[in-house]
């Protein structure tokens, strides 16, 4: 079995699509860690000319500016954001057009994401509508983290008018958020956007290189061959997924190794303590800084990953040839993400669930169920769709894998 599990191996790796699609992988992982970056611009003005700055240099600075309001979001720092924001808008009406720019850095910038919660949580509990800052008193910053449980009840009773267990299971879970909340400048949701992207890339080429694992071998005839041999049958189909596995598996931890290093290291390894409150929503469910955050990310995605790959086995081993095993194998991975952004709804919320890779892609992915508050009907019960991404792809690992084996063998 060894021997044969090496020869496999040596066949898989030697394959020249194979080793394109695993160069790919390794040079996203870079790539992808080190685009967000270069969309970061800092602008200020000097001598009456406006000066922008881009890449890694605005990105310390806007950080710098930042510093005032790092580390516990205290109810004190919401409020100076919050007078900052009223005493300006007093001046110049609003923030767009000739706002000075100087004073938007030294004045706005600092505390702007503190506020911009503080503005969420202040919303209309009948419309959901945010008032004006001007309606926004120094009171409501003092009392911001009554005012998040509050919301978290108006929200719920919004998304979830009819499913009242819905709104009984997100107060529960709401009540394990730890407060107060942290911030740390740096990381921002563009960079959690690129490494959902980043997991669903990763995802699409291991499945393209798992996709003719089977049915090559009964397009070339080698297949009758290898069958007639002592380790034909269960010991091939076996050394056959153990191979898919071992090249995705180590594919997928050094890619996301690879991303996680320097992406960190770019924006700076501190904002990991960054709670999600912060970065997303004030009223965001589960108790998770940004690191936490993308541990979980990663977890998601690697049990979506082997999903994915128990069913395009079960594709490759069932597929008479490479074409319709290949073809079927780029829908499968493509098709959760355009049907939900197409169609949106019900079905599509349960589609996403029960396809192995529907955690991964777009609008459906895992990253935006987090900051998400569908629940889905599961019987009596209400089920937030996030513990759904993360279940039921552990129950179709062993399904796949069963009917992989079964559509093999029974070719024989």
């Amino acid at each position: 079995m060894r021997r044969l599990y090496k020869e496999e191996m040596k066949r898989i790796l030697r394959s020249r699509g194979t080793r394109l699609f695993l160069a790919a992988a390794f040079v996203l992982s870079v790539y992808m860690a080190w685009v967000p970056v270069t969309f970061e611009r800092y602008t200020y003005e000097e001598n009456g000319q406006e000066i922008t700055w881009k890449g890694q240099d605005a990105l310390t600075m806007k950080k710098r500016m930042q510093a005032p309001a790092s580390g516990e979001v205290t109810p004190e720092k919401m409020a100076l954001g919050l007078e900052a924001y009223q005493k300006n808008l007093a001046l110049y009406g609003d923030f767009y057009g000739d706002f000075p720019q100087n004073v938007w850095n030294s004045e706005i910038l600092p505390y702007s994401k503190l506020v911009t919660r503080l503005h969420e949580v202040m919303a209309d509990a009948e419309s959901g509508l945010a008032p004006e800052y001007s309606e926004i008193t120094k009171e409501d910053a003092l009392t911001f983290y009554e005012h998040c449980r509050s919301h978290l009840s108006d929200l719920m009773k919004l998304e979830q008018k009819k499913n009242p267990d819905a709104q009984q299971t997100a107060a529960k879970m709401y009540e394990k958020v730890e407060m107060p909340f942290y911030f740390y400048p740096g990381y921002g949701t563009n960079m959690a956007e690129y490494e959902n992207l980043h997991l669903f890339l990763l995802m699409f080429l291991c499945i393209l290189i798992t996709a003719p694992l089977f049915c090559c071998e009964y397009q070339t005839g080698a297949d009758d061959i290898l069958r007639s041999t002592k380790h034909g049958g269960k010991a091939l189909v076996t050394v056959k997924i153990l191979s898919a596995f071992t090249v995705s598996g180590v594919t997928f931890i050094l890619g996301m190794t690879i991303f996680q290093v320097i992406s960190n290291s770019l924006f700076g390894w501190e904002c990991r303590q960054t709670s999600m409150q912060i970065l997303f929503s004030a009223v965001s469910l589960l108790n998770l800084n940004v690191g936490g955050m993308q541990d979980l990310l990663i977890l998601a995605g690697f049990l979506s990953l082997l999903g994915s790959l128990c069913f395009v086995l079960f594709l490759s081993a069932a597929s008479k040839n490479t074409t319709i095993a290949t073809g079927m194998t780029i829908a499968f991975g493509i098709f959760p993400s355009v049907f939900y952004m197409l169609s949106g709804g019900k079905a599509a919320s349960y589609l996403r669930v029960l396809l192995p890779s529907g955690g991964l892609g777009g609008t459906n992915a895992f990253l935006y169920a987090l900051t998400d508050f569908e629940f889905l009907k599961i019987g009596p019960f209400s089920v937030w769709t996030p513990w759904l991404l993360l279940i039921v792809p552990v129950v179709e690992i062993p399904l796949f894998l069963w009917l992989t084996a079964r559509s093999y063998l029974r070719r024989g």
